[in-house]
């Protein structure tokens, strides 16, 4: 894997791995030199990908590659329409302690709970990503109540960094303390882990995570961006 595509070097690996074992693809670009200086990886059932480059033509050329899909990179192009995401960091070592859980925390490895829960409040998800990532030893974070899922977050750990995704509330349980919880459970463990950063992304239309992120400590480092990409037969 080249190094300083992306603020995300240290997961990436990680990310074409598991997009590949659940039937997604991943390619590379080099330059004349033979340098490779771009990566895409798509997953088809989402119609989701992202691109990771420096560089204006390898972004052009794989932002054409899918049309009508959702196209995430750091590289932002002005003339483009966008959602800006922003990525929050935290110093897991200065995270406060002390927290008062309201609710029990547990780490989830029911693939077809985990199925099931994805299917019907993120629908858009692959799936097949599920049992991928729990093999590739990432966390699924749950709060029950009356034994069924009502609050949810994964969590990619990669040598000293975590990365959290896939926060999820059910409408009905917001507003009650659910993803405090889970954050500082997923706080507890990386501690014990030894893991140092956690980052997460939030599109900053997002207010309610926003807010949430910034009571929590956690620092704005940089930005991604979310493009749609044109349709068959519309000019890039």
């Amino acid at each position: 894997m080249p190094k300083g595509l992306s603020f995300f070097d240290p997961i990436i690996r990680h990310e074409v791995k598991e997009a590949l074992e659940a039937g997604g693809e991943a390619y590379f670009s080099q330059n004349s030199e033979g340098t490779k200086n771009g990566l895409f990886i798509y997953d088809g059932y989402e119609a989701t990908g992202t691109i990771f480059t420096k560089s204006r033509e390898v972004f052009d050329h794989f932002y054409g590659l899918k049309p009508s899909s959702y196209i995430f990179s750091e590289l932002e192009v002005a003339e483009l329409p966008k959602e800006v995401w922003n990525i929050w960091q935290l110093d897991v070592d200065k995270a406060p302690s002390g927290h008062r859980f309201k609710h029990f925390v547990s780490m989830d490895y029911n693939v077809r709970e985990l199925e099931q829960f994805m299917a019907a409040t993120q629908p858009e998800t692959n799936r097949r990503w599920v049992g991928v990532a729990l093999t590739n030893g990432d966390r699924c974070f749950v709060v029950k109540i009356a034994d069924r899922i009502v609050g949810i977050a994964w969590m990619t750990i990669v040598g000293g960094v975590a990365r959290s995704h896939g926060l999820y509330v059910e409408p009905q349980f917001r507003r009650l303390g659910i993803m405090r919880d889970n954050l500082q459970a997923r706080l507890i463990y990386l501690k014990s882990r030894h893991v140092h950063t956690l980052i997460n992304e939030i599109a900053e239309s997002n207010v309610a995570s926003y807010s949430h992120a910034a009571r929590a400590g956690e620092k704005i480092v940089g930005k991604i961006f979310l493009y749609t990409s044109p349709d068959h037969g519309t000019p890039s």
